[in-house]
């Protein structure tokens, strides 16, 4: 046999063999990696030697250690002791969970400065952790968080941390590891960084557990939104960070002051929870009635479809879905013991909609003529049967910030063609199309990630704009290719929504002077719209200030309201038990629920 048969049928063989050998490990979990220096507990590990160096390099935010804090006479601390607790004093805790998330299998695991939007970080890191001070879910109130007590005086917040505090390595929490997760996220370029340096005048941490925060102006509930700005880095899972940090940290588990850590994880599958042995906050009084289960099982089936089947076998306790059509499919073929619930979140939503670039679409005439092109209200119609909740203005759903009064692009066909016109389109080809005398068609690419919900809406939309002589090519993409686009500011019009606030839009975050990325795609560059964002802030009356920021959107143009989702079902199995009265946000995220096995 010639020799370079022989060859090529080994390496083949080998290709075969390799190829056999990463489907088997692919059945087997992947075991979570954590950097060599975060092993251990217990102890506090080193700050980085060139520490006090790199926070004195550090431009625009001040930050610093000190031995001692120095306190102003007469602050007045508080602890939110009259507020009520959390959750059901009847929850058990204990046993597994499998839950379900239809969506893509995160990329990674970095807590900050990930080049693309990570869904599964809301489940992972949002929701779990512990911030230095919450918002009660029921009152507003401001509540105890990492840190028992804190105090405001003008723009400088106070805390004094939780002497029970630890990262879930069990390593304590100290004031100077906020020093050291903004310092990351400062060196990191990431949009996070840009976010504190817009906001944040400076930072100090004392030997003594206490953190000041000086805010650049003044801010309403400036606790929390200093709480939103600052989270903690364990040095010793940091102690490897430098220009490689993305690649070297994708897959490692940070730890945090959560109730729950990735114990195992199966690519593309599976990412698992277990519960933190002898969580810090355990018993604390706003956190000891959640977070029961001790495991939580994160499945991630293909399509919503797999998700019902895995739960009629019983592999999955719940399923929460927003999609009509399967609901009452899947609710007609159900065993008796599967329990159904409708549940409305009074809180705000994700604003579903289109975001117009205004760098890409120009003139103004143009986005507002394909604003009054694209039909929203028959879009939702269509896809929703009544189970969506038409938005209005960009801050719809903020109880008693909300505006009742902000115009609206509404579907007008004749409105249309006349902005057409201003823009310069004012012939019609053959197909329909309008045209500018030079010939240019007009005609812009609409990218979404499609999945039957959007794909009908972007139907619809896509076909009354051509009535109107537009058109809208639909640009189909996977997400993280829409996330990359956005990165780089290539987009026209993009599907998109980001995560709602709590009590009032982060305006910052979406149309600031700092805002970037995949959360701030209309790239308005108004400075206008800037000096309202800062306002807010402050603003005594926020709903005023909110109506006119409102208006400054409509007014650019970059904005197509599409629906608030605050409307989900819920199907699970009997021994999956949820409060009397569940809290006024996602029914399952809240981490309020229990299992009760003996169901």
């Amino acid at each position: 046999m010639p020799r370079h048969r022989t060859t090529t049928r080994i390496a083949l063989l080998l290709l075969l063999a390799g190829a056999v050998l990463a489907g088997i490990v692919s059945l087997f979990p992947e075991a979570p990696r954590t950097a060599p220096a975060a092993q251990g507990a217990g102890q506090p590990a080193a700050y980085p030697p060139d520490f006090a160096q790199r926070l004195a390099q550090v431009r625009d935010v001040q930050l610093r250690v000190t031995d001692s804090a120095q306190l102003p006479p007469g602050l007045v601390w508080q602890d939110a002791a009259d507020e009520p607790e959390i959750g059901d004093p009847a929850a058990r805790k204990g046993g597994t969970v499998n839950l379900s998330n239809v969506g893509p299998y995160p990329a990674n695991f970095l807590h900050f400065g990930s080049t693309m939007p990570q869904f599964f970080h809301y489940s992972l890191f949002r929701m779990p952790e512990i911030p230095l001070v919450a918002r009660h879910p029921a009152s507003g109130a401001t509540i105890p968080g990492t840190a028992s007590e804190w105090a405001v005086e003008g723009r400088t917040v106070f805390f004094r941390l939780n002497a029970r505090a630890r990262f879930s390595n069990g390593r304590p929490l100290r004031a100077a590891d906020y020093l050291l997760g903004a310092l990351l996220r400062l060196e990191c370029g990431c949009a996070e960084g840009d976010e504190i340096r817009d906001a944040v005048e400076g930072v100090t941490a004392s030997d003594d557990g206490v953190l000041t925060v000086t805010l650049r102006r003044d801010a309403h509930r400036a606790e929390q939104v200093a709480a939103r700005l600052l989270h903690p880095a364990e040095p010793g899972f940091y102690a490897e960070f430098g220009s490689d940090y993305r690649e070297r940290y994708a897959r490692r588990i940070p730890p945090t002051t959560a109730a729950y850590a990735v114990a195992r994880t199966q690519r593309g599958r599976l990412v698992e929870l277990a519960r933190v042995p002898d969580w810090w906050a355990a018993d604390e009084k706003f956190y000891r009635h959640r977070f029961n289960v001790d495991r939580i099982r994160h499945h991630f089936p293909t399509d919503e479809a797999q998700a019902w089947e895995l739960l009629m076998r019983g592999e999955l306790d719940a399923i929460q879905t927003r999609n009509i059509d399967a609901w009452e499919r899947y609710r007609a073929l159900a065993p008796p013991s599967l329990q159904f619930h409708d549940f409305t979140a009074d809180c705000p939503a994700p604003p579903y909609g289109i975001a117009l670039n205004a760098r890409t679409v120009e003139p103004l005439a143009l986005r507002r003529g394909l604003l009054h092109a694209m039909d929203m209200d028959a879009a939702i119609a269509r896809v929703f049967r009544g189970d969506a909740e038409r938005l209005r203005t960009f801050t719809t759903g903020y109880k008693g910030i909300s505006p009742k009064d902000t115009p609206e692009y509404r579907h007008d066909p004749a409105a249309a063609r006349a902005c057409f016109a201003q823009a310069g389109f004012t012939e019609a080809g053959t197909d329909g199309i309008l045209r500018r005398a030079d010939g240019t068609r007009l005609c812009v690419r609409l990218a979404y990630t499609p999945n039957d919900k959007v794909s009908a809406l972007v139907d619809t939309l896509v076909q009354s704009a051509r009535a109107c002589g537009a058109e809208v090519l639909p640009e189909p993409l996977p997400w993280q290719d829409i996330a990359r686009m956005m990165q780089e500011g290539r987009h026209q019009m993009v599907f998109w929504a980001t995560a709602a606030a709590e009590d009032a839009p982060d305006y910052a975050r979406i149309f600031g002077r700092a805002a970037g990325g995949f959360d701030a795609p209309f790239h308005a560059d108004d400075p206008e719209l800037y000096a309202l964002v800062e306002e807010f802030a402050a603003a005594a009356d926020r709903a005023a200030c909110a109506a006119r920021i409102d208006r400054r959107v409509y007014e650019l143009a970059v904005w197509l309201p599409g629906w608030r989702e605050n409307r989900a079902h819920v199907a699970h199995h009997p021994r999956l038990i949820f409060p009397a009265t569940p809290a006024p946000y996602d029914i399952l995220e809240a981490h309020l629920f229990w299992l009760d096995d003996e169901n």
